[in-house]
Parts: C-alpha cells; sequence; structure tokens
C-alpha cells in the first residue's frame, strides 16, 4: 500500500469513526407513567401497578428493560417510593417515580377480636370480649357485630388512623328494672392496623357514669 492509498484508507476510516460516534444519540429514553403519579392503597391490600412506557431516542419501546425498586411496605401505613429506572442502548437513563401511600381503609380493619376492657356498669361487663368488625353502609363506616348482651351492634367510622363512635343507647336489665345507657366514643388503629383502643364514655344516669378503655387485638 503507497503512502496516497494509506492516507485515503486513513480519511475514510475517521469519517466512519465520526459519523458513528454521532449516531450514538444522547438523547435519554422517555418515560410515560401508566396510572396516577400519586396512589393510595389500603393497609393490606395488594398494589396492582399500572405501569410505565420508555421509549428511546430511536422511537424504539424499550419497557421491557425498565428496572424497578421499590421500598412499598402494604402491611404498613406510610408513604412509599417505586422507582423506575431506564438505559437505552447508548447507555442515556431516564428515572421517574411513584408516590404510594398506604392508608387504613374499613376494609383493613375486617376481623374477629379479642377485646381487653375495664367496661362495666353495676359490676357487669357492658361490651363483650370477642367483638367482630364488618363493612357499614358507606366507604368510611363500619359496624361493630356481638357488641354486648343489650345491643347487638353499633356503629363507627373511621378518618385515617382516627376512629368515632357516635352516641348508642341500650337498656341494662329487665322493665321495670333496666336502666338506659347512653355510650360514645373516640379512639385511634395502630400503623398495622391489627390494634384498636377506643375509649367509650358511658352514662347510666343514676347507676353511674363514667370513662372506660377497650383494646381491640385482631
Amino acid at each position: 500500500m503507497n503512502v496516497k492509498n494509506f492516507n485515503i484508507s486513513l480519511i475514510v476510516l475517521l469519517i466512519v469513526m465520526v459519523f458513528s460516534s454521532c449516531g450514538k444519540k444522547k438523547t435519554p429514553p422517555e418515560l410515560t407513567l401508566l396510572g396516577d403519579a400519586i396512589m393510595d392503597l389500603c393497609l393490606g391490600d395488594s398494589l396492582v401497578d399500572p405501569g410505565i412506557q420508555s421509549i428511546d431516542a430511536y422511537d424504539v419501546d424499550i419497557s421491557d428493560l425498565i428496572d424497578i425498586t421499590s421500598n412499598l411496605d402494604n402491611g404498613t401505613v406510610g408513604s412509599y417510593t417505586i422507582t423506575y429506572t431506564s438505559t437505552d442502548e447508548n447507555g442515556n437513563v431516564s428515572t421517574v417515580e411513584r408516590t404510594i401511600n398506604v392508608g387504613i381503609c374499613v376494609s383493613s380493619l375486617l376481623s374477629t377480636y379479642y377485646v381487653s376492657h375495664d367496661c362495666q356498669l353495676i359490676g357487669q361487663d357492658i361490651i363483650n370480649d370477642s367483638q367482630t368488625i364488618i363493612q357499614g353502609n358507606s366507604t368510611n363506616e363500619f359496624i361493630i357485630d356481638n357488641f354486648n348482651t343489650f345491643i347487638s351492634q353499633i356503629s363507627g367510622t373511621i378518618d385515617g388512623n382516627v376512629v368515632t363512635i357516635p352516641q348508642n343507647v341500650f337498656s341494662v336489665g329487665q322493665a321495670p328494672l333496666s336502666i338506659d345507657v347512653t355510650l360514645s366514643g373516640s379512639g385511634t388503629i395502630n400503623d398495622t392496623g391489627d390494634e384498636i383502643v377506643i375509649n367509650y364514655d358511658y352514662d347510666a344516669g343514676l347507676a353511674g357514669s363514667g370513662t372506660c378503655t377497650a383494646t381491640y387485638t385482631k
């Protein structure tokens, strides 16, 4: 090979290298979240991820290559993050996040509970040691079944981890010696949803009134 041909070959090689380098686009993949960027999840429920799409600079779908990491714990109330990372063939990287807020819903509470309490009136328990929480008539309403011997069910509502028991009236004993008892309450649910503490206020007129605490454990 003479010097002239060598120079021509070198020039051609340099041109190829330059164009090859230019062909490697530095544009990162375009990531598109499917569904909402912030999602709510009921405590204990499994997340159904709506998915994500990644398109590279050459308009090629590379969604199958997305790496997904998450610190989600659906058994504990809190805010969690799912991170999606897409890397194209040229090493360009794109990242996007989705926030999952795990909260307490009525569905998180549906179960039978052992109830430890100090709720007594004239020596008689006014709530049962075993009670069951079932779904109420609205999204945030629940019903406590088998509440006591005198009233089978009472309703309540939740707002986050706060429980509210509206006023209920029931009679203790047999007429004409029965006593009307007015009872209401409020309390909290722990972050794992397996314990509820409710402070009940009761008023039985001349028979007495007061406050008692009931701890519900799954």
